[in-house]
């Protein structure tokens, strides 16, 4: 019975690719609707709004997990496919919303950018920072707030944020077949 299981587990090559690309896209159309219900709402520079779509991530991330583990590896999953499986499927979310965001900030909203650069500059005259300490900060956020470098520092947190979101599910979705495991 556990020889028959074992073979029948190598001759099933599950499509965890075409599975991580279906789910990565329904994920990443929710977090870019939310994103673009708040911009529509006013509150584009609201910061919560990048917890609930972390939020989102982990709890799309582990139901296609889910998925993938009870319909593509028979119930059960080890840690390690886990991961691979929610992190592909993230790294997915992260190139499609990073690209978005590229098209976003550059001819949808670009006088997001200004609004995000006047934040925070408010924000470091609030805090008591000399002018000259504003001026030098405004002078590398200027530099580095291009739709390009947006969209590059975003897709390396996307990458990042992926690997914890990814070790979190595969925390939670694991599930190790304990007949395949040898007798202690």
């Amino acid at each position: 019975m556990i020889e028959e299981t074992i073979d029948s587990k190598k001759n099933e090559n599950p499509s965890m690719m075409n599975l991580a690309f279906k789910w990565a896209l329904i994920i990443a159309f929710s977090v870019i609707v939310i994103y673009i219900i708040v911009y529509l709402a006013g509150s584009a520079t609201n910061k919560n709004v990048g917890w609930i779509n972390y939020a989102l991530m982990l709890i799309g991330a582990s139901f296609a997990t889910k998925v993938y583990r009870d319909e593509k590896c028979g119930g059960y999953i080890s840690f390690g496919r886990a991961f691979q499986f929610g992190f592909l499927t993230v790294l997915i979310v992260g190139i499609i919303t990073t690209i978005y965001s590229y098209f976003f900030f550059t001819y949808i909203a670009p006088e997001l950018v200004d609004q995000i650069l006047k934040e925070a500059e408010n924000n470091m005259l609030n805090s008591g920072q000399s002018e000259e300490q504003i001026e030098l900060a405004m002078s590398y956020m200027k530099k580095f707030m291009t739709p390009g470098w947006m969209a590059f520092w975003g897709m390396m947190g996307s990458v990042f944020l992926g690997a914890i979101i990814s070790l979190l599910s595969a925390a939670i979705m694991k599930k190790e077949n304990k007949e395949l495991q040898p007798p202690a």
